[in-house]
Protein backbone atom coordinates (compact mmCIF):
# COMPACT_ATOMS: atom_id res chain seq x y z
CA UNK A 1 0.00 0.00 0.00
CA UNK A 2 2.43 2.35 0.81
CA UNK A 3 4.12 1.96 -2.47
CA UNK A 4 0.98 2.79 -4.45
CA UNK A 5 1.22 5.66 -2.50
CA UNK A 6 4.55 6.76 -3.39
CA UNK A 7 3.34 6.15 -7.46
CA UNK A 8 -0.09 8.12 -6.70
CA UNK A 9 2.38 11.26 -5.54
CA UNK A 10 4.51 10.72 -8.05
CA UNK A 11 2.18 11.43 -10.82
CA UNK A 12 2.74 14.92 -11.28
CA UNK A 13 6.83 14.62 -9.85
CA UNK A 14 7.61 11.40 -11.89
CA UNK A 15 4.97 11.81 -15.01
CA UNK A 16 3.68 15.17 -15.26
CA UNK A 17 5.45 16.43 -17.93
CA UNK A 18 4.03 13.46 -20.18
CA UNK A 19 0.85 14.41 -18.90
CA UNK A 20 0.61 17.73 -18.62
CA UNK A 21 3.09 19.03 -21.49
CA UNK A 22 6.16 21.05 -20.61
CA UNK A 23 4.09 24.16 -20.46
CA UNK A 24 2.38 23.26 -17.59
CA UNK A 25 5.69 22.11 -15.49
CA UNK A 26 6.63 25.86 -16.37
CA UNK A 27 3.91 27.68 -15.17
CA UNK A 28 3.96 24.96 -11.57
CA UNK A 29 7.96 26.45 -11.73
CA UNK A 30 7.12 29.66 -11.81
CA UNK A 31 3.95 29.72 -9.70
CA UNK A 32 6.29 28.09 -6.96
CA UNK A 33 3.92 25.21 -6.76
CA UNK A 34 5.33 22.02 -5.03
CA UNK A 35 5.71 18.89 -6.43
CA UNK A 36 3.04 17.35 -4.54
CA UNK A 37 0.53 19.49 -5.40
CA UNK A 38 -2.02 17.11 -6.45
CA UNK A 39 -1.96 15.87 -2.86
CA UNK A 40 -2.24 19.02 -0.88
CA UNK A 41 -4.91 20.44 -3.14
CA UNK A 42 -6.76 16.66 -2.72
CA UNK A 43 -6.48 16.91 0.92
CA UNK A 44 -8.07 20.59 0.87
CA UNK A 45 -10.42 20.15 -1.89
CA UNK A 46 -11.80 16.45 -0.84
CA UNK A 47 -15.19 17.69 1.26
CA UNK A 48 -15.86 20.85 0.24
CA UNK A 49 -18.99 22.38 0.08
CA UNK A 50 -20.51 25.27 -1.52
CA UNK A 51 -20.76 27.14 1.42
CA UNK A 52 -17.09 26.63 2.27
CA UNK A 53 -16.64 27.51 -1.30
CA UNK A 54 -18.11 31.09 -0.61
CA UNK A 55 -15.16 31.88 1.88
CA UNK A 56 -13.34 32.68 -1.44
CA UNK A 57 -16.71 34.03 -3.72
CA UNK A 58 -19.42 34.71 -2.06
CA UNK A 59 -21.19 33.90 -5.41
CA UNK A 60 -20.27 30.09 -5.63
CA UNK A 61 -22.63 27.81 -6.91
CA UNK A 62 -22.85 23.66 -7.49
CA UNK A 63 -21.51 24.47 -10.48
CA UNK A 64 -18.15 24.64 -9.34
CA UNK A 65 -16.46 21.29 -11.31
CA UNK A 66 -14.37 20.64 -7.98
CA UNK A 67 -13.86 16.80 -7.57
CA UNK A 68 -14.80 15.92 -3.93
CA UNK A 69 -15.89 12.32 -2.34
CA UNK A 70 -19.31 11.73 -3.24
CA UNK A 71 -21.73 12.30 -0.17
CA UNK A 72 -23.22 9.23 -0.37
CA UNK A 73 -20.34 6.51 -0.19
CA UNK A 74 -22.58 3.49 0.22
CA UNK A 75 -24.52 4.17 -3.06
CA UNK A 76 -24.31 2.94 -6.56
CA UNK A 77 -22.91 6.35 -7.86
CA UNK A 78 -19.04 6.61 -8.39
CA UNK A 79 -17.07 7.51 -4.97
CA UNK A 80 -15.97 10.89 -7.01
CA UNK A 81 -18.51 13.61 -7.96
CA UNK A 82 -17.15 16.35 -10.24
CA UNK A 83 -18.28 19.05 -8.26
CA UNK A 84 -18.63 20.36 -4.40
CA UNK A 85 -21.95 19.86 -3.36
CA UNK A 86 -23.92 22.39 -1.22
CA UNK A 87 -24.77 21.43 2.45
CA UNK A 88 -27.52 22.89 4.30
CA UNK A 89 -27.61 22.92 7.92
CA UNK A 90 -30.81 22.03 10.18
CA UNK A 91 -32.58 25.54 12.26
CA UNK A 92 -32.99 25.05 16.03
CA UNK A 93 -29.55 25.73 17.42
CA UNK A 94 -28.23 29.44 16.70
CA UNK A 95 -24.84 28.92 15.58
CA UNK A 96 -23.08 27.43 12.81
CA UNK A 97 -21.11 25.55 15.93
CA UNK A 98 -23.79 23.31 16.90
CA UNK A 99 -25.99 23.71 13.68
CA UNK A 100 -23.02 21.36 12.50
CA UNK A 101 -22.58 19.27 15.04
CA UNK A 102 -26.17 18.90 15.12
CA UNK A 103 -26.05 17.71 11.29
CA UNK A 104 -23.06 15.32 12.03
CA UNK A 105 -24.83 13.61 14.72
CA UNK A 106 -27.36 13.37 12.84
CA UNK A 107 -25.83 11.26 10.05
CA UNK A 108 -24.78 9.12 12.17
CA UNK A 109 -25.30 5.21 11.03
CA UNK A 110 -26.68 6.96 7.12
CA UNK A 111 -23.28 6.80 5.98
CA UNK A 112 -24.34 9.60 3.91
CA UNK A 113 -21.71 12.30 5.08
CA UNK A 114 -18.99 11.08 2.35
CA UNK A 115 -16.91 9.32 5.13
CA UNK A 116 -18.39 5.71 5.26
CA UNK A 117 -18.63 3.41 7.85
CA UNK A 118 -15.58 3.89 10.01
CA UNK A 119 -15.32 7.07 11.44
CA UNK A 120 -16.88 7.72 15.34
CA UNK A 121 -19.26 10.98 16.11
CA UNK A 122 -16.38 12.56 17.53
CA UNK A 123 -13.70 11.32 14.88
CA UNK A 124 -16.54 12.93 11.93
CA UNK A 125 -16.84 16.45 14.32
CA UNK A 126 -12.78 16.60 14.58
CA UNK A 127 -12.69 15.89 10.22
CA UNK A 128 -15.38 18.63 9.65
CA UNK A 129 -13.88 21.23 11.90
CA UNK A 130 -10.70 20.62 10.56
CA UNK A 131 -11.50 21.20 7.63
CA UNK A 132 -13.54 24.42 7.48
CA UNK A 133 -10.43 25.36 10.27
CA UNK A 134 -8.22 24.76 7.01
CA UNK A 135 -10.53 26.92 4.65
CA UNK A 136 -10.59 29.35 7.05
CA UNK A 137 -6.61 29.62 7.22
CA UNK A 138 -6.54 29.07 3.49
CA UNK A 139 -9.09 32.47 2.99
CA UNK A 140 -6.65 35.08 3.80
CA UNK A 141 -3.90 33.09 1.93
CA UNK A 142 -5.98 33.11 -1.06
CA UNK A 143 -6.60 37.08 -1.09
CA UNK A 144 -2.80 37.64 -0.43
CA UNK A 145 -1.99 36.05 -3.87
CA UNK A 146 0.10 38.15 -5.66
CA UNK A 147 1.05 38.00 -8.55
CA UNK A 148 -2.95 36.48 -9.34
CA UNK A 149 -2.52 33.19 -11.09
CA UNK A 150 -2.28 33.10 -14.93
CA UNK A 151 -5.29 32.13 -17.07
CA UNK A 152 -2.41 29.46 -18.24
CA UNK A 153 -1.54 28.15 -14.90
CA UNK A 154 -5.45 28.28 -14.46
CA UNK A 155 -6.06 25.89 -16.99
CA UNK A 156 -3.30 23.46 -15.91
CA UNK A 157 -4.36 23.58 -12.20
CA UNK A 158 -8.26 23.27 -13.10
CA UNK A 159 -7.44 19.86 -15.47
CA UNK A 160 -7.30 17.87 -12.50
CA UNK A 161 -7.90 14.47 -14.40
CA UNK A 162 -4.24 15.33 -16.03
CA UNK A 163 -2.12 16.62 -13.11
CA UNK A 164 -3.56 14.13 -10.11
CA UNK A 165 -5.77 16.01 -8.80
CA UNK A 166 -8.48 13.48 -9.54
CA UNK A 167 -6.74 10.89 -8.68
CA UNK A 168 -5.40 11.94 -5.14
CA UNK A 169 -9.16 12.39 -4.57
CA UNK A 170 -10.33 8.77 -5.48
CA UNK A 171 -7.53 7.51 -3.22
CA UNK A 172 -9.25 9.31 -0.35
CA UNK A 173 -12.91 7.99 -1.51
CA UNK A 174 -11.54 4.42 -1.60
CA UNK A 175 -9.92 4.55 1.65
CA UNK A 176 -12.56 5.78 3.14
CA UNK A 177 -13.98 1.97 2.83
CA UNK A 178 -11.10 0.42 4.98
CA UNK A 179 -10.51 3.39 7.45
CA UNK A 180 -10.36 6.81 8.40
CA UNK A 181 -7.64 8.55 6.34
CA UNK A 182 -6.78 11.94 7.84
CA UNK A 183 -3.86 12.19 5.27
CA UNK A 184 -2.64 10.86 2.49
CA UNK A 185 0.33 9.62 4.42
CA UNK A 186 -0.79 5.73 4.22
CA UNK A 187 -0.19 5.07 7.68
CA UNK A 188 -1.95 3.52 10.40
CA UNK A 189 -4.62 5.87 12.28
CA UNK A 190 -5.04 5.02 15.94
CA UNK A 191 -8.97 5.40 17.24
CA UNK A 192 -9.84 8.79 18.41
CA UNK A 193 -10.39 7.26 22.33
CA UNK A 194 -8.02 9.32 24.32
CA UNK A 195 -5.62 12.53 24.93
CA UNK A 196 -2.65 10.09 23.32
CA UNK A 197 -5.02 9.36 20.01
CA UNK A 198 -5.33 13.02 20.08
CA UNK A 199 -1.99 13.63 19.90
CA UNK A 200 -1.31 11.38 16.78
CA UNK A 201 -4.52 13.10 15.15
CA UNK A 202 -3.56 16.60 15.91
CA UNK A 203 0.14 15.93 14.43
CA UNK A 204 -1.25 14.18 11.41
CA UNK A 205 -3.90 17.09 10.88
CA UNK A 206 -1.83 20.05 10.65
CA UNK A 207 0.12 18.02 8.00
CA UNK A 208 -1.42 20.59 5.38
CA UNK A 209 -1.16 23.97 7.21
CA UNK A 210 2.53 24.41 6.41
CA UNK A 211 3.52 27.12 3.81
CA UNK A 212 4.37 24.96 0.91
CA UNK A 213 0.81 22.95 1.38
CA UNK A 214 -1.05 26.23 1.92
CA UNK A 215 0.23 28.31 -1.07
CA UNK A 216 -0.93 24.94 -3.54
CA UNK A 217 -4.34 25.10 -2.08
CA UNK A 218 -4.46 28.93 -2.12
CA UNK A 219 -3.44 28.84 -5.88
CA UNK A 220 -5.65 26.00 -7.06
CA UNK A 221 -8.75 27.94 -5.05
CA UNK A 222 -8.29 31.20 -6.12
CA UNK A 223 -8.58 29.53 -9.91
CA UNK A 224 -11.39 27.07 -9.08
CA UNK A 225 -13.55 30.03 -7.26
CA UNK A 226 -12.61 33.16 -9.38
CA UNK A 227 -15.46 33.02 -12.20
CA UNK A 228 -18.55 32.43 -10.64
Amino acid sequence: MHYLLLVLIGVYAVNGATLLGNRCQAEFRKAHLSKNLNVSVAHTIHSLTVPALRLFNPRATVDNHIPTVNQNLHGTGPKVVMYAPDEILPTGYYGFTMQMIDKILSMIGKQDDGLGPHWSAVERIAHKFHMWDLWARLQPEVEKLNPKPSEKLCACLLDTEKNGILEAVQWIANHYESGTPITLLDRPIPKLVDAKAWDFWKNDLLHYYDAESLHDAATYLHCATKDF
